[in-house]
């Protein structure tokens, strides 16, 4: 798959050289240290491996598609419904929060195939194109974040199942992969970092 092969501790090193280079990479960020290291865990395919390269080079950018309006922090709560047609499954619901959505190439989705089980229990996810028919992006408009935020509405949407991340009714286990990454991401992120802050609460 290309890469140093380094360790977690390494990565923060070379995260912390970014920022002392002044090198920002937000929407890189959720591909290559989140996203794709958890699709990598559960899928070890032909046609995934083919995602990797892309977004390395900085090709292809990658969005997360987990919250959704109804609710709000608890990422079990999915209603985003998936069934399977033949080799496809047809997708129908909507995502919101979605940092990057509309500059993205791809996302991990989080879909609920199982409405009769325990809702950790009932998701499955998937990777898809951000351009397959039936997907819109509206960006939400805020304050100064150049439409950081957006919606992603799914309307009939159809995704081959050879796009599947993990087992059927597995996708809970995707979840907690990706804010796993998610968690390390955020701790060891090019933004301000402690002494940084210390310098301008001193000057």
């Amino acid at each position: 798959r290309g890469g140093a092969g380094g360790t977690l501790i390494e990565d923060v090193i070379f995260s912390q050289e970014e920022t002392a280079a002044e090198i920002h990479d937000p929407y890189y960020i959720t591909g290559l240290k989140m996203l794709i290291p958890a699709i990598l865990k559960f899928n070890d395919d032909a046609k995934f491996a083919e995602r990797v390269p892309p977004a390395v080079r900085g090709d292809e950018i990658w969005c997360q598609l987990f919250s959704e309006p109804s609710s709000g922090s608890d990422s079990a709560g999915i209603r985003t419904a998936s069934v399977k047609q033949g080799d496809e499954w047809v997708i129908n619901g909507q995502k919101v929060w979605n940092s990057g959505a509309a500059h993205a190439d791809y996302g991990l989705l989080i879909t609920r195939t199982d409405p009769d089980q325990p809702k950790h229990k009932g998701l499955t996810a998937f990777w898809l194109k951000m351009d397959t028919p039936g997907l819109e992006v509206r960006p939400i408009h805020t304050m100064g974040n150049d439409s950081e935020l957006n919606e992603v509405f799914l309307d009939d949407v159809r995704i081959p199942d050879d796009q599947r991340v993990g087992a059927v009714n597995d996708g809970w286990s995707v979840v907690l992969a990706t804010l796993m990454n998610e968690r390390a991401a955020i701790g060891q992120s090019n933004g301000l970092t402690w002494s940084d802050m210390m310098d301008v609460a001193s000057t």
